[in-house]
């Protein structure tokens, strides 16, 4: 991440990962992926974070992920996985 404070969900680079359903699927199915659910799910509901996500309020998604960022094992996570995608 470029910019510590920006979410990588409002980045281009998640924009066109989600017009690439094999990207997406490999990416989903990444140990990485998997250690980040985790974490975000230790942090509260990821169900209804990922249903107001869906529904067009991030806000939830964002707060969660910001926290999980800050921890030195999801900092790691959230860089191995901007490894993953050639970052």
């Amino acid at each position: 991440m470029k910019n510590k404070s920006a979410s990588p969900l409002d980045s281009p680079e998640a924009a066109a990962l989600l017009r690439d359903p094999t990207a997406l699927r490999g990416l989903l199915q990444s140990p990485e992926t998997k250690q980040l659910l985790s974490l975000l799910q230790k942090q509260g509901d990821l169900n209804t974070a990922a249903k107001e996500a869906k529904g067009g309020d991030i806000s939830r998604l964002k707060a969660m992920l910001n926290q999980v960022s800050q921890s030195a094992q999801g900092g790691q996570v959230l860089s191995d996985l901007e490894q993953r995608l050639g970052k």
